[in-house]
């Protein structure tokens, strides 16, 4: 996952620069109670019990926050999202029927999400978050190719209409109003169960949501 781990480290070198410097230098001090955020960023995600691994998908994450600053620590804020989910695969295998040829595999999953997060604020730099977030699912498409014809009906390899997710992360501050954030997500419920998985990927599994972002903040 080269784009990941090039972002991952792009914020590391930030976080350096900012531990560094002074605050006043960056940004004034900031006493507002509440502060709302427009959020914009990028989901790498798999599906865990389909059979395809690695964050290939990459889909939208975008939308507004507003948060509570409850001390010079602590705070809690609720975001309202739309959000892009799903797997990718593409391996090359052989066959009997037509020798050698690319099994493909796509799942598109669009969510309305509402992030419920707790944080822990420290020297003014740095914001550790935990939470839960509830999803309601606006509309799903999967697709695959193989040697021979696959088989998804939609009225039987349905998804569940919502999906429960934990919610861990951290961000960091660069200016007056913009922030770098990175989040890890998994579901707390599956999305899928095993009885409804197209029988060409089911490995005998549940489904879950698998998710690796990474988002900027504008402040106002």
């Amino acid at each position: 996952m080269p784009a990941v781990r090039y972002l991952l480290s792009l914020l590391i070198v930030v976080s350096g620069y900012v531990c560094t410097a002074k605050s006043d230098d960056i940004f004034p001090d900031d006493d507002k109670t509440f502060d709302g955020r427009l959020i914009f960023g990028l989901n790498f995600t798999q599906v865990d019990g389909d059979s395809h691994a690695g964050f290939h998908n990459v889909g939208l994450n975008v939308g507004g926050m507003v948060y509570v600053h409850l001390s010079n620590s602590i705070g809690v804020s609720l975001e309202m999202l739309y959000t892009k989910k799903g797997s990718r695969g593409a391996h090359v295998k052989e066959s009997y029927y037509v020798g050698t040829y690319l099994d493909k595999y796509y799942l598109n999953l669009k969510y309305a999400e509402i992030p419920l997060l707790f944080h822990l604020k420290r020297w003014q730099f740095f914001d550790y978050e935990v939470g839960v977030s509830y999803a309601r699912l606006i509309s799903s498409k999967e697709w695959g190719a193989a040697d021979v014809p696959v088989q998804i009906f939609p009225q039987y390899n349905y998804f569940n209409n919502f999906d429960i997710s934990y919610i861990a992360g951290f961000t960091v501050r660069m200016h007056k109003h913009w922030y770098g954030n990175v989040r890890f997500q998994y579901s707390a419920t599956t999305i899928r169960p095993l009885q409804r998985v197209p029988e060409r990927y089911n490995v005998l599994a549940d489904q879950f949501n698998n998710a690796v972002t990474f988002r900027a903040y504008y402040r106002f």
